[in-house]
């Protein structure tokens, strides 16, 4: 066998939403360098409600052509034998390994196994120094995750991550047709917004979310709200939104990830915490206004490009020393996230509205340029 051309090709991806987002520019790499190879997926099944399963947003995207799912963590013989026997049935001669970096001792862990499964030839096991540990950048940012998986996956070809087609979802038209029945809002301009996390630490506030929307409200009169998450964040949003004059529409559990890409295509402005939906902005090349708490340090998790004007990023000014991993579970009013006042955030939204006026707002399969100054961490 060629290994230059590998007829199966087997990636190791676990993670939801957000996780598959950022590695989209690795998925469009490994497809131009093998694009007649079969690829599958090895992902973990989703590991709470709110989580969405990777191949959700890969499926009819051409990246990706199957997958193999497994409970994460497991250290059960039979299930590892179940996947290991899967593994074996495939007979993939490359794995592309793009999991995040847990450790030299899981990186060796996850290379043996994957040998015992007969694979012939493995790449981006994170195994240098460069590759377990985040690099703190000049401006006080980290260095990104997308730019890290991207780094180990060198072999293959060079990757521009400011390239947006390197960041398409391939939607077609069908889901761009589904999504516009999904608003009918008479082809007003458009916000998103999305109240949801899996983790509470990442969690606004209803309070503080009362209050942007009031806000935005007023200084945004014609536009349309559209409020995006799971199944369960239905009647929060519902409750919440009250506080909106305008017309607005709730489709929390009505779409799936690849539709909410699609719904998004139509918005002119995304508002959200750190979550799969923001990033889903970030990809489909809308204005995006991130709101973040200390879990990740930042610029790790920042949706998108770091040069891409249309993307905002707050992030919650750092105590002395800057961050440490000791501060990823705080959340007082003195702390993380609530340190980002309504008013701070609305001024930055509006920047973003205004910059993209109505007259720029994004339609499916375009997208509206500006210039808007980045937001460092403090």
């Amino acid at each position: 066998m060629d290994m230059r051309h590998p007829d199966n090709i087997l990636i190791y991806r676990l993670g939801s939403l957000g996780d598959t987002v950022v590695a989209l520019p690795c998925f469009h790499l490994i497809r131009r360098t093998y694009p007649h190879a079969r690829i599958t997926l090895l992902t973990n099944q989703p590991v709470s409600a709110k989580a969405s399963l990777a191949t959700s947003i890969l499926d009819h995207s051409g990246l990706c052509d199957d997958s193999i799912g497994y409970p994460v963590g497991t250290r059960s013989f039979s299930q590892l034998a179940s996947i290991r026997h899967s593994i074996g049935q495939l007979r993939p001669r490359l794995l592309i390994n793009l999991a995040a970096t847990r450790g030299l001792l899981s990186s060796l862990r996850d290379y043996l196994f994957f040998r015992s499964c007969g694979i012939p030839e493995i790449v981006g096991t994170p195994f240098r120094q460069q590759d377990l540990s985040i690099p703190r950048l000049e401006d006080g940012r980290y260095e990104s995750e997308a730019l890290r998986l991207t780094s180990r996956l060198a072999s293959l070809g060079a990757v521009n991550l400011e390239n947006r087609e390197l960041w398409s979802l391939h939607l077609n038209r069908e889901e761009r047709d589904q999504a516009k029945a999904l608003l009918p809002l008479n082809d007003r301009p458009l916000l998103a917004v999305s109240l949801g996390t899996k983790l509470e630490v990442n969690n606004w506030g209803d309070q503080n979310w009362k209050q942007l929307l009031a806000m935005l409200a007023r200084e945004m009169p014609t536009a349309g709200l559209v409020l995006l998450g799971s199944t369960d964040e239905w009647d929060r949003c519902e409750e919440l939104s009250r506080v909106w004059s305008g017309a607005c529409v709730n489709l929390c559990g009505r779409t799936s990830p690849r539709i909410s890409a699609a719904v998004l295509e139509g918005c002119g402005l995304f508002i959200g915490h750190d979550s799969g939906p923001m990033h889903l902005a970030g990809a489909a090349g809308i204005p995006t206004l991130g709101l973040f708490s200390w879990y990740n340090p930042p610029g790790q998790w920042f949706p998108g490009h770091r040069n891409w004007k249309f993307i905002r990023a707050l992030y919650p000014r750092l105590p002395a020393g800057g961050w440490q991993p000791q501060l990823r579970m705080k959340q007082t009013e003195s702390e993380g996230i609530q340190l980002l006042k309504p008013e701070r955030v609305c001024r930055s939204a509006l920047v973003l509205w205004k910059t993209f006026d109505s007259k720029s707002v994004v339609r499916p399969g375009q997208f509206a340029g500006g210039s808007l100054p980045q937001n460092l961490p403090s």
